[in-house]
């Protein structure tokens, strides 16, 4: 077994979930994963003590086949099967891997709409409030195409991004965390960008691999009415029924997207994945990235959202841990890249600028910068 597995396996078990005697854990994986891998993961499990429910296998392509078919009473008592299996667990692991990551677009928009609705509105909560959980996206064949690079090329990018250094990076995002818990109000601005909103009184949150591998980021929300203005994203985004969109574009009132256009993608589709409900137009999470060991934004969100000098402004549901009162059943990342060969950006809390093109300008912030690390 390649010994990056193993560490990876440890660092999920150990420093991730913290997983201990007795703990019940649920490996969700799926086809593109190697066996190896999954064989880590489970030995590290029962190796601090924890016990596995049945693993949770899945297929995109054959989940895309049952959405087609999928009617309001199965999705309903899937979402009921799953809410007890999570209910039950202390800890969820996910593995997170397509061969074709746009598997889901073929999904009709108004199937896409009602499993966001049904499943994931019933379940999201327990998933991701109630439990340990962490997840990471293998490096598959196609991510290796997202890079433009060899599979081999792939897995060595990968395996140095989460087997980063999580310790030092816990140490070295408490000054920004520090900053954010006492900034009342952020502007962003860049190409085509003017937006202003209010933190304050929201929780801040510093992640250094509890709950995603690769991690690196620092998140609140912006206070639910607070935010004017026009965003437009720069990189290539993906949401979870596998629509893919570029140059997004978002104008804000009194906190709402009133409209959303993208340059390239199905844009009724894109409204149509922002009207689920009623919290899917408003923001549930603002985030800036400083992952130093991830150089390239390629298109998978979990490792673009932490790239050093790009940040993500997420339309859907707020974390119970920075709640602002926002609840929908989607929570959908989309990334902005502020370093000078994107096109440059500023950030700053309370009139004062904090981040210009992507570097961290004050001084106690300057650890977090690629050329300090």
């Amino acid at each position: 077994m390649d010994e990056r597995f193993r560490s990876l396996a440890r660092t999920l078990v150990g420093h991730s979930t913290g997983i201990k005697k007795g703990d019940l854990v649920i490996l969700t994986t799926t086809t593109a994963i190697p066996y190896d891998m999954n064989r880590a993961v489970i030995e590290a499990v029962q190796a601090a003590g924890g016990e596995l429910l049945q693993p949770m296998l899945l297929d995109p392509r054959l989940v895309a086949m049952a959405r087609h078919a999928s009617s309001e009473r199965s999705l309903k008592a899937e979402a009921t099967g799953l809410m007890a299996q999570f209910l039950a667990a202390d800890v969820h692991i996910i593995l997170r891997g397509a061969r074709n990551p746009y598997e889901q677009s073929g999904v009709p928009s108004e199937k896409a709409t009602l499993v966001d609705r049904i499943v994931n509105g019933l379940t999201l909560s327990e998933r991701l409030d109630h439990s340990r959980w962490v997840l990471t996206n293998w490096p598959t064949e196609s991510f290796a195409q997202l890079l433009g690079r060899s599979l081999d090329e792939t897995e060595d990018l990968y395996f140095r991004a989460v087997l980063a250094d999580y310790r030092a990076m816990q140490r070295a995002v408490q000054p920004l965390a520090a900053l954010m818990r006492r900034t009342k109000k952020v502007r962003i601005t860049g190409p085509g960008t003017d937006l202003t909103f209010s933190i304050d009184g929201i929780p801040v949150v510093p992640c250094f691999g509890e709950r995603n591998i690769p991690d690196g980021e620092c998140f609140t929300a912006p206070v639910r009415l607070s935010m004017n203005g026009v965003i437009q994203y720069n990189t290539l985004t993906v949401n979870k029924n596998g629509d893919r969109f570029e140059g997004v574009r978002f104008v804000v009132k009194k906190g709402k997207i009133v409209e959303a256009t993208c340059r390239a993608g199905n844009e009724k589709r894109m409204n149509q994945f922002l009207d689920t409900d009623g919290g899917g137009r408003y923001f549930g999470e603002f985030s800036l990235g400083f992952n130093t060991t991830i150089e390239e934004v390629v298109g998978d969100t979990l490792f673009d959202e932490k790239v050093e000098g790009t940040f993500h402004l997420t339309p859907g549901n707020a974390y119970d841990s920075a709640p602002n009162g926002n609840k929908s059943a989607i929570h959908w990342d989309i990334v902005n890249d502020q370093r000078a060969p994107a096109g440059g950006g500023n950030i700053y809390f309370d009139g004062k600028l904090v981040r210009k093109d992507g570097l961290f300008v004050p001084k106690a912030l300057r650890g977090l910068n690629k050329k300090a690390a």
